[in-house]
């Protein structure tokens, strides 16, 4: 079965020699990191089997993983970890580890297809295909090295702190994870942006004072506008005490 089995994909390799895929995953868990990968594939590559990444077992994921990266032309993937995530919002976050996973390729695509995003930094002739990781194997690849790479790394997670389970779930928000969550507190790893995530630590005293301590001024007030933004005024209400004095403090 030949690899170029979209219809956009026969059209592009009958112009290219040289089509890449581009992918993410990671949006939606309340941990972790956002990964993207790209998957640089040369006209008449063959492989079978390339699905969607989330409608593959575990051990058929892993094992195109390993097909693909011997396969392909070029494979780069890239992380966009919490921090930037809450700074610039998951959707940001996550063109930014695109560009960055297609930037970071060793072999330059002569065109790309993107799942449902337009990367403006990147100066190759692009097609932005919505449900691509459905549609076109290119596609699909990214999205297998990707998934295989961010849930390595949430297994490694786990062993680190392994009263969250992150090995399990991923960091999406499980019943056993926001269990972990309100008995155990946030952790570094925790997107502050997620809602669920963000009055977690607003209802734990001691968290939120740890939470406020380094933040200066502007990221203070910065907070209170997120939480605002968030709809979470009810939870801020009780807690404004603590922000009114550290604010002070930092006068």
């Amino acid at each position: 079965m030949q690899y170029l089995i979209g219809e956009y994909s026969l059209k592009a390799f009958s112009r290219f020699e040289l089509l890449a895929g581009v992918d993410e995953v990671g949006r939606g868990p309340l941990a972790g990191p956002v990964v993207a990968s790209a998957v640089v594939f040369r006209k008449g590559f063959e492989l079978e089997g390339l699905k969607d990444s989330k409608k593959l077992s575990p051990k058929r994921r892993a094992e195109l993983c390993e097909k693909i990266i011997d396969g392909a032309e070029s494979v780069h993937w890239a992380f966009v970890g919490e921090a930037l995530i809450d700074e610039v919002n998951i959707y940001q976050a996550a063109r930014q580890a695109m560009e960055s996973a297609v930037s970071g390729l060793s072999v330059t695509p002569q065109a790309i297809l993107v799942d449902a995003m337009h990367l403006p930094s990147i100066a190759i002739d692009q097609t932005s295909l919505v449900k691509g990781d459905q549609r076109e194997p290119c596609i699909m690849a990214a999205s297998i090295v990707a998934k295989e790479v961010r849930d390595k790394f949430m297994r490694q997670l786990g062993e680190l702190y392994p009263e969250y389970g992150f090995e399990k779930h991923m960091g999406y928000g499980t019943v056993r994870h926001m269990s972990a969550l309100k008995r155990l507190g946030v952790l570094d790893c925790h997107r502050r942006s997620f809602k669920p995530v963000m009055k977690v630590l607003l209802n734990d005293r001691k968290a939120l004072e740890r939470e406020l301590l380094s933040k200066s001024k502007a990221e203070l007030i910065g907070f209170v506008g997120l939480v605002r933004q968030m709809g979470l005024s009810d939870c801020l209400r009780p807690n404004m005490n603590l922000i009114n004095s550290r604010l002070q403090g930092k006068l």
